[in-house]
């Protein structure tokens, strides 16, 4: 269960953020919304990376009180990642796999998932916006979060790895509980989260 609590977010005086109350049952979530309408903001401010005013509790963690058990139970993927360009692949994954404490199995069947064998031992400079993409859902989706954050998930990705990605959305929730919280400037695909309740939770009087 996700509880917003009176939060707030401004830039330069302006209010872009406004919701004095939120709270989410375990669910996929789809959040729709025009470009530059807060979506990123949004969930940046769940995923506890930028500051806000008020308070966003997960699991009985608040992430103004407690932001490390807090952050623990998240998962995130930014929209268009970025990382060290000297870092490989698999630095970043060892480096998730020691703080989440992922069993190494794990994290053999998550490289093989998403398919990042061929590179992930060569830098992040050298990775296309695809490769980089994977490599994020790959690590939002290491050891046991209970909320997977995503942003724009979908864009930079082929056929196959929207396949790929919309059939583990469906069967992380089946198997494990994990909510999602993802988001988009377009519509949900039909051919995503098929035969499965999506809503959508943000609109124009959460978004501004």
């Amino acid at each position: 269960m996700l509880q917003l609590t009176q939060l707030r977010k401004s830039y330069q005086g302006q209010v872009v953020l406004d919701i004095p109350s939120l709270l989410l049952d375990p669910a996929i979530y789809w959040i729709q919304g025009a470009n530059g309408s807060g979506k990123s903001t949004f969930l940046k401010i769940i995923a506890g990376m930028v500051p806000f005013e008020g308070d966003i509790s997960l699991r009985g963690s608040s992430l103004r009180n407690s932001p490390l058990a807090y952050r623990q139970h998240i998962g995130w993927a930014a929209a268009e990642p970025l990382y060290p360009p000297f870092m490989t692949g698999i630095d970043l994954v060892t480096l998730y796999q020691r703080i989440r404490k992922v069993p190494q199995k794990e994290t053999y069947q998550l490289i093989e998932r998403f398919n990042v064998g061929n590179f992930i031992k060569g830098q992040a400079a050298a990775y296309s916006a695809g490769m980089t993409k994977r490599l994020s859902l790959l690590l939002a989706f290491m050891g046991e979060p209970s909320l997977i954050i995503l942003d724009e998930p979908l864009t930079t990705l082929d056929a196959n790895s929207f396949t790929l990605i919309s059939d583990l959305i469906l069967e992380t929730w089946q198997k494990k509980g994990t909510s999602f919280l993802m988001s988009s400037h377009q519509e949900l695909d039909t051919n995503l989260l098929h035969a499965q309740k999506v809503l959508t939770v943000i609109n124009q009087s959460i978004v501004q």
